[in-house]
Parts: C-alpha cells; sequence; structure tokens
C-alpha cells in the first residue's frame, strides 16, 4: 500500500502592512483591531483568524481604503495555504496581485507570489509553482525583501523534496538559513530546521530525523503554536508507519487527527486518515482500514486534493482484493487509475485482468456449489424411485453434464478468438501508428533540412551584404568624408559646408549600423547583451518607441553559444521591427532570462495587438522557421486592450 507525505512551510506574514504608511492612509481601529486579531489567532485559532480576516476584508472595501483590502486579501490567502485550502489560496492570493499590480505598487508582491506558488505546488502543478517562486524571487530582490527571499528558497526546497531531489533540496534549504541567520530570524531557522528533518525522513535516517523534530516540538508547544505541533506529529506519526511500529502509529495518529479537525485542516485530515487505514491494515482491522480510507477520499472530494486520491483508492482496492470482494477492488482500482493520467496502460490493463479473473472465478464457484447442491437433491430423490426412474435420471444428468462441458469449451474457444482478434488488431493499429510515424518523422526532418538550408542561405546573404554595404558604400562614403574634409578647411565657417559634413558623418554611421545589425560581430568578442542594448539603444534614438532591457543573468547569457546567440538576436530584431512597423506603441519591454536548460525570451508592447488568426506575415513565419529548427516554442498574448506579449523559450542543452 502507498503512502503520501506532507511538507509544510509557514509562509511568514510580513511586508504588505508596510505600504499603508507609504501610501498616506490612516487605518481605522476597526481595521487595526481585525488585523491583530488575525496574526493573534493564525497558528492557534484559524477558525477565529479567519473571521477576523473577512471582516478585515469587508470594512477595507467598505471604507474604500484600497493597501488594507490588498493586506487583507493576502491575509486570507496565507490562512487558506496554511489549512490547505488550495483553490482559496489562489484565488486570494491574485485578486492582491492584481490590485498591488493597478496600484504599481512592488513591495507586497513577493509575499503573495510566494502563498500561490504554495499553493500550486500542494496541488502537485510544479511548473506553475517554480514559475511563481522565480516571480517571489525578483521581486523579493526588486524590493530588497530578504525575509520573502529565504521564504522562497525554503518553498523550493520542499518542492525539490516532493520529487526526491535531496541534494537540490538542502541547497536551497541552505540559502534560506544563511538568509534567515543574517536577519536574525529564528523562527525562520526552526523552519529550516524542520525541512531539514524531512530530508533525512525521506532518506530513512529516521533516528536523526526524530531528534531534530523533537527539538522543534518542545520549542513550539512551548509558544503554544498548535499548526506547527500538528505537522510535527504528523511526520512523527508517519515514521512509525515506516517502521511498521504500527500499534504505536494508530495512537499517535489518533492524537494528531484529533488536533487537525480543531485547527480544520483538511487536507492534513486525510493524510492522517489515509495513514491510520495504513496501519490498521496491516494490524489485520480491515474494516476500520476502510473506514478510514473511506473518510479521506470524502475530504479529498471537497477540497480538490486529486494527488492524494489515487493512493487511496489503490489501497481500498488492495484491501477489498484481500477480502475477495473483487468486484469492490475492479471498482476502485479503476477510480484510481482514473486519477492518474500518466498511468501507464500495460499496468492497468494486467492488474485489471487479475482481479477480473479473480471475480469471474468467484462467480464460477457459486455456481458450481449451486450444481453440487442440486445434484446432491437429485440424489436423494433418486433414492425414492424405481431403478429405471434412476437410470433416466442419470442419463439425462450426464447429458446436461455433458452439455454444460461442451458450452464451456465453447465459451472457452469464444473468449480466446475474441482476444486473438483484438490482439491481432491492437497489433496492425501499432503497425499504422509506427509508419505514420515515421512517415512524419520523415516530413519533420526534411522540412527541418529546408529551414536549415534556406536560412544558412539568407544568413550567407546577409553576410554578403555586410560586406559589399561595409567594403564597397562604407569605404566610398570614407573617401568622401574624408575628401570633404580636406575641402572644408578654408570653409570651416560656412553653415552649408557643417551641414553637409554632418550628413556624411551620419551617413558612415548608419552604414556601419547597418552592416553589423546584418552580420554582428563574434559575440564572443562584443558581448551579447552589450551588442543587443546598442542595437535597441540605436533603435530608441530613431523612433518613438521606448524599450527597456532586462538581462538576467548577463554573464551567464553572454557564456552561451553563439550560434543560439546569433539565433535570438535575429528572432528579437524581427519581432523589435514588427513592433515599429505594425504595432503603433509607444512602449515595449525585452527581458531575457538564462534558466537551467532553457533561454527565456519575453517581448511585450502596448500598441493595439493583433488578430491570431489573421494570415501571419513573413517575419513571423521566419521566426517559426528558425524555432522549429532549434526546437524552440513561442506562445503570442495579443488583444486590442493590452497590447501584445510574445514569449519565446529556446533550449541550450
Amino acid at each position: 500500500m502507498k503512502q503520501f507525505t506532507r511538507y509544510i512551510i509557514l509562509v511568514l506574514f510580513l511586508g504588505i502592512y508596510n505600504v499603508t504608511v507609504s501610501q498616506g492612509i490612516d487605518n481605522t481601529a476597526r481595521i487595526d483591531s481585525l488585523s491583530l486579531e488575525y496574526q493573534k489567532n493564525i497558528n492557534t485559532n484559524p477558525q477565529l483568524a479567519k473571521k477576523a480576516a473577512t471582516e478585515w476584508l469587508k470594512e477595507s472595501r467598505k471604507l474604500k481604503i484600497d493597501i488594507q483590502e490588498v493586506s487583507a486579501l493576502y491575509a486570507l490567502g496565507n490562512l487558506s495555504n496554511i489549512t490547505g485550502d488550495y483553490k482559496n489560496t489562489i484565488k486570494y492570493s491574485s485578486e492582491a496581485i492584481s490590485l498591488l499590480h493597478k496600484f504599481k505598487i512592488e513591495k507586497g508582491l513577493a509575499a503573495c507570489y510566494n502563498i500561490m506558488a504554495s499553493a500550486y505546488k500542494h496541488l502537485g502543478e510544479y511548473p506553475k509553482a517554480i514559475d511563481y517562486f522565480m516571480q517571489c524571487l525578483s521581486y523579493s530582490e526588486k524590493t530588497n525583501d530578504k525575509i520573502q527571499e529565504a521564504n522562497a528558497y525554503q518553498n523550493i526546497a520542499t518542492l525539490y523534496l516532493l520529487q526526491k531531489e535531496y541534494k537540490k533540496s538542502a541547497e536551497n534549504l541552505d540559502r534560506a538559513a544563511n538568509l534567515y541567520r543574517e536577519l536574525g530570524d529564528d523562527d525562520g531557522v526552526l523552519t529550516t530546521l524542520f525541512n531539514f528533518a524531512n530530508i533525512l525522513k525521506e532518506e530513512g535516517k529516521f533516528d536523526q530525523a526524530r531528534t531534530h523534530y523533537k527539538t522543534i516540538l518542545d520549542y513550539r508547544e512551548r509558544e503554544g503554536n498548535k499548526a506547527v505541533i500538528a505537522y510535527v506529529n504528523i511526520n512523527l506519526s508517519q515514521m512509525l508507519v515506516e517502521e511498521e511500529r504500527c500499534g504505536e502509529a494508530v495512537v499517535a495518529l489518533k492524537k494528531t487527527l484529533g488536533l487537525l479537525k480543531e485547527l480544520k485542516f483538511h487536507s492534513d485530515i486525510a493524510i492522517v486518515l489515509n495513514d491510520l487505514g495504513l496501519c490498521e491494515a496491516k494490524l489485520g482491522h480491515k474494516k476500520e482500514a476502510i473506514n478510514y480510507f473511506k473518510e479521506a477520499l470524502a475530504i479529498g472530494d471537497e477540497q480538490s486534493l486529486s494527488v492524494y486520491k489515487s493512493d487511496i483508492y489503490k489501497n481500498l482496492a488492495q484491501l477489498y482484493q484481500e477480502e475477495k470482494n473483487f468486484e469492490k477492488a475492479l471498482e476502485f482500482y479503476q477510480k484510481g487509475v482514473a486519477t492518474v493520467a500518466d498511468q501507464k496502460t500495460l499496468d492497468k490493463e494486467k492488474y485489471v485482468a487479475k482481479i477480473q479473473e479473480g471475480y469471474e472465478t468467484q462467480l464460477k464457484e457459486a455456481r458450481i456449489l449451486l450444481l453440487e447442491k442440486e445434484q446432491k437433491l437429485s440424489e436423494v430423490e433418486l433414492q425414492k424411485v424405481e431403478l429405471t426412474v434412476k437410470r433416466q435420471r442419470i442419463v439425462r444428468n450426464a447429458f446436461i453434464v455433458g452439455f454444460i462441458l461442451v458450452l464451456i469449451i465453447l465459451i472457452i474457444l469464444r473468449l480466446s478468438y475474441v482476444k486473438r482478434l483484438r490482439i491481432q488488431k491492437e497489433l496492425n493499429l501499432q503497425q499504422e501508428e509506427n509508419a505514420k510515424q515515421k512517415i512524419t518523422d520523415m516530413m519533420k526532418d526534411h522540412k527541418l533540412s529546408v529551414i536549415e538550408r534556406y536560412q544558412e542561405g539568407q544568413d550567407e546573404e546577409r553576410s554578403r551584404l555586410s560586406r559589399e554595404i561595409h567594403d564597397g558604400i562604407g569605404s566610398d562614403l570614407a573617401g568622401i568624408k574624408i575628401a570633404f574634409e580636406h575641402y572644408t578647411e578654408n570653409h570651416k565657417d560656412e553653415l552649408q559646408s557643417k551641414r553637409i559634413a554632418n550628413a556624411i558623418n551620419n551617413a558612415c554611421v548608419d552604414v556601419r549600423s547597418l552592416s553589423h545589425q546584418l552580420h554582428p560581430l563574434s559575440f564572443s568578442k562584443i558581448g551579447f547583451t552589450s551588442f543587443l542594448t546598442d542595437f535597441i539603444d540605436q533603435i530608441t534614438k530613431k523612433s518613438k518607441l521606448d524599450i527597456q532591457t532586462y538581462f538576467f543573468p548577463e554573464e551567464d547569457i553572454d557564456k552561451l553559444p553563439a550560434e543560439l546567440l546569433a539565433d535570438a538576436y535575429r528572432i528579437v530584431q524581427e519581432l523589435i521591427n514588427n513592433i515599429l512597423k505594425h504595432a503603433e506603441a509607444t512602449k515595449a519591454d525585452v527581458q531575457l532570462t538564462k534558466h537551467e536548460d532553457h533561454l527565456n525570451i519575453v517581448i511585450t508592447d502596448n500598441g493595439k495587438g493583433f488578430i491570431k488568426n489573421k494570415k501571419q506575415g513573413i517575419g513571423l513565419r521566419n521566426i517559426k522557421e528558425r524555432l522549429q529548427k532549434i526546437k524552440g516554442t513561442l506562445d503570442i498574448d495579443s488583444g486590442s486592450s493590452h497590447g501584445t506579449s510574445i514569449t519565446i523559450d529556446i533550449p541550450t542543452t
């Protein structure tokens, strides 16, 4: 049977209140008292804390104190995250983020992105979680919010822990612990210790983990922090389960269950109920185990905890199988498989076939028992009739038995034939799919080859044009400039001479710039980010478009392969030209971020947008073909009300 573990990070509530002063808003005494009531009860009585936060939000909206509305939304999101109500965490934090962006306030965004990422992590949506953690780190750096930076590293550590990447998890916890120590935040250091204990637990080092857990438990019991006490007890109980000390585990889990019900931490209640079911099953109390699993499922349905439901369904299926109730076993196993999208089809068919075979065998045994009872009844009646009637009955019974045997043989042959046909059909379909896949791959390879040759030709033509412009027109302009300078030595004070000299000089600069844009120098010599910045600065000077650039981290981007940077430059160049030609925009942002395995490019503008279904131009088609060659991805978000945002990911490995 499967067991799952709960990893907890308590996101510290901070940051947003400080903005109130900077905005010059006077809070009413009512709102202040509700804020204090929330903070006082968040870890000891979540129900009172939620009531206070709800009233806080209501009063803020009533009095139209915008920043207090943001603070109340954050408080509700943070509380929902602690109690396991992750849908509401996402709802409240999204509203808070929207308001902060509306008011153009960056302080507080890090905290909101942190709890939103934590919610997606617990819902099993890891890509979204890591994206929001990166947003949190970005705003932490902008606002110098060391606390939220440390919190983000803590949460990222738990994300790696869920994926069993213990080394990366420990590295992020070290970063968080160093920041907490730098800030003198003992509570943060203690939370880091809790997560180090989780790593030891997952690695099977139970004695070391237990020592850390007890240190945390002693401190939190003196503090009266019921939430953390519950989390520590969950992990201590789960270690007893893994050590198969089920009797002790049941006592500890029941105690923890009472505390969780008092706090109404629904998702954690589901975890403890599952662990109780596992223990009761190992102790042979199958009825109690089934009841615990079903109660956990009811909570899972209410809270949409699909990440847990599959394991609980399979635990129930195994229990019913042991009870030889194959119909129920099949039902719960199929429900479990349905909740897991990446479940392997072969494993499913084997397990279902096994249960179905047991179920059919049970039906056949029941029918045989009925036949045996009928036969015994027939034998009693045969003793009461004459010898001739007895013989007739024997003949009849023999005929029936023979007919049944023939029927069974026919059924077996029929099933075997149907199975063979199904296998043959599946084999044919597989062969067709393989053939289609080969054709698709060949067409794709051919298309990529054509694109590659086209782009190589295009680059060669640009290089040739660059040389022609530089060596031809550039040299001619340089000669004209030198000759004109000799000519104007005796006419320096003439206004017309100065104008012509400036025009020749500007033409030289434009020709050199055009030459470099058509065929840039080696990025290793000049630095990719510096070159791209110069290109964008030139665009900004010559147009009304204000372009802001962001590179993170610049050193890592400059170290990328020259071919990849050349593609990135062409893509950015083409997109900026599109903005200049079509968007009618006044502002644009160009952001390049180097991730572990890809380069992320985001270009946004405040222009008029465009219709996605409209026939695409040559520039956008060239970008897509270039991305297809290097296996990159393109996402376009465009509308008349908010301009255009284009996101591109280019693999670096």
